[in-house]
């Protein structure tokens, strides 16, 4: 196989969080992505050696994919479900790294660093001008999906990318994942570079009082889940939550991926319970768990579940780095994925 469908696959990943400009970077990035994942499948079909990976993995993605399609919703939308699965089998095929995404998760954490400087508020950087969330899960996953040997350099820099966020979700990920590190005793004297950058910034931030612009409305949620008011802390998405939860039907309310609303489910399994049915959902929460204890790749799974907590984007927007994600995750051809050890 040539490097063809890597570059392929790799230029679409970098297009499709960029949402500057409406959809036409997603759907060129798309269409390159759903290019290379052809590419890929033919070729191993050919050479006999296409594989599903394990069993646990690619049955949950079936029957989350086959609830997409009983489920209500539009073509587009159906054919968004196959496509994803198809993703999906082409990851696990795929021979190579998508070492592309290190210099463009760099540039967009420099983007967002700038952009939110120059602004005083929290932004997307490069990827969107009002949903820096979305900015999050490109630059935590794009960081993760490459194993590389100068990753803990690139780790650091997202780590100060998202420090200026001004986004909570990215202090839920970057908690999980800290865990992550010191539960799998991934350090030695690289991760000083982290740390020493991460608290040169924080006291920096902190008496030029660009911390208190970015993280402005931190503070207040924080009083609110001391005070256990849970509504104001989630910035009242607890409704949703509850809907999602009491409202529950077989084959779920309708696959709806594009329906990407302030007011909508902002939780993957909670959504995926609601729009696909419980059987679906349940087939999700398996496959995470199965991944993490099984995946020789634990950092992809782990920050799959740590952005799916507060958010909808990889079950939205970032569809396509979910399945991507889990299809890597998934390959076993491949060694750990230590960054600092």
């Amino acid at each position: 196989m040539t490097k063809v469908p890597i570059i392929l696959m790799g230029l679409g990943l970098i297009l499709i969080p960029i949402r500057r400009y409406d959809n036409v970077f997603w759907a060129l990035g798309f269409a390159l992505v759903l290019s290379a994942a052809a590419v890929i499948i033919v070729a191993r079909v050919r050479e006999h050696k296409l594989t599903l990976g394990s069993r646990y993995v690619y049955i949950p993605l079936t029957v989350i994919v086959v609830s997409m399609l009983l489920a209500q919703g539009e073509l587009t939308s159906k054919l968004l479900a196959v496509s994803l699965f198809a993703f999906y089998v082409a990851t696990v095929n795929l021979e190579g790294e998508l070492k592309i995404l290190v210099p463009a998760v760099a540039v967009g954490c420099i983007s967002i660093i700038m952009y939110n400087l120059l602004s005083g508020v929290g932004t997307g950087g490069i990827y969107s001008s009002v949903n820096y969330n979305l900015a999050v899960g490109a630059v935590v996953i794009g960081a993760v999906l490459v194993k590389s040997k100068y990753q803990w350099i690139l780790v650091t820099i997202v780590l100060v990318g998202l420090l200026f966020t001004g986004a909570e979700e990215a202090l839920v990920a970057l908690a999980i994942l800290g865990l992550t590190i010191l539960i799998r005793r991934d350090w030695s004297k690289k991760i000083l570079l982290p740390i020493g950058v991460a608290a040169v910034v924080i006291v920096v931030g902190v008496s030029s009082n660009v911390a208190s612009q970015l993280w402005s409305a931190t503070p207040a949620k924080v009083e609110a889940i001391i005070q256990g008011d849970l509504d104001t802390a989630t910035t009242y998405r607890l409704d949703a939550w509850r809907d999602a939860i009491t409202n529950i039907k077989p084959l779920g309310h309708g696959y709806e991926p594009f329906y990407v609303r302030y007011d909508t489910i902002h939780n993957v399994p909670l959504r995926i319970l609601y729009e696909l049915g419980p059987l679906a959902s349940v087939a999700w929460l398996f496959m995470m768990t199965y991944l993490i204890a099984k995946s020789k790749r634990k950092y992809i799974p782990v920050a799959i579940l740590a952005l799916s907590l507060f958010d909808h984007f990889l079950y939205t927007q970032l569809a396509v780095y979910m399945f991507v994600a889990i299809g890597i995750a998934m390959r076993s051809n491949e060694g750990g994925d230590l960054i600092f050890r």
